[in-house]
């Protein structure tokens, strides 16, 4: 009896399915969804690109830690474009850029913005970027990043009330540069687009971990102006590579036993 009822069961749910399965391929779904996802790659194509500073938004990411990236951006090479990225990946980007355009704008409805998207540049070591926002709170200015993250991330950030390590080493960068002992973050979950705010102080060790850091760009950004190629300090099998945007030109020009050997840029909490 019972044996007969899962038969039964079973047998339902493969005409439920199959039935779902003939409606999809009447209807075209799957390539309606690819159509759909296609539109997504018409921001960027692949292009040339000589990179002329340090951008604190790469650095403190994957590739960013690698000399022979820098190396490599320096001289100029062709970087891929929306057409090799995954179309997850590109609305994701968009997203967080219309987060970010949101608060911002939230930010100066409050009264509390002073300025966004505040150019950051250095010319010793070379650094291009922009910081998301300036706010006037209780009485001091205070440099904002706005980062946006799933929900089961956010809700670690909040249980812990710690920042990630990459995201601390690029405010710290901005306020090195404007002058700032104070930082906040402003994480927001994708999910609920709730809000949590995380302040950042330049204590010592994120005042060592700067020099540091300014010590290793002058270093890698001299190699490249002495004329001088930088040894790949990764295997090519390492998440860097697989992740790196320069992986095919890196390939390409091998090793040499020329080559400057420099070690990897340590990371913040390393």
């Amino acid at each position: 009896m019972v044996k007969n009822l899962m038969g039964e069961l079973l047998a339902e749910k493969k005409q439920q399915v199959a039935s779902k399965k003939a409606i999809n391929d009447v209807l075209g779904s799957d390539r309606l969804i690819a159509a759909i996802e296609s539109g997504y790659r018409t921001d960027r194509v692949a292009e040339f690109k000589v990179k002329k500073s340090f951008s604190p938004s790469t650095l403190t990411w994957g590739s960013g830690a690698c000399p022979r990236y820098w190396n490599l951006a320096f001289s100029g090479q062709m970087y891929i474009g929306d057409e090799d990225t995954d179309p997850k990946s590109i609305a994701s980007m968009a997203n967080g850029t219309a987060s970010h355009d949101r608060l911002q704008k939230a930010m100066k409805v409050a009264g509390i913005l002073v300025e966004s998207e505040t150019r950051v540049v250095q010319t010793s070591p070379p650094i291009f970027g922009f910081c998301d926002a300036i706010i006037e709170w209780e009485g001091k200015k205070i440099p904002v990043e706005i980062k946006t993250m799933r929900e089961e991330a956010f809700v670690y950030r909040k249980s812990t009330g710690e920042a990630a390590d990459y995201h601390k080493a690029q405010l710290l960068i901005y306020m090195r540069e404007l002058g700032f002992d104070t930082g906040v973050l402003i994480y927001e979950s994708k999910n609920s687009h709730e809000l949590l705010a995380i302040p950042l102080t330049m204590d010592e060790t994120n005042k060592q971990w700067l020099d540091e850091l300014y010590d290793w760009m002058r270093l890698v950004r001299k190699t490249w102006v002495d004329g001088k190629t930088v040894k790949k300090p990764y295997r090519n099998n390492s998440k860097v590579c697989k992740t790196c945007p320069l992986q095919g030109p890196c390939t390409k020009l091998g090793a040499s036993p020329n080559d400057v050997e420099i070690a990897p840029l340590r990371m913040l909490g390393e």
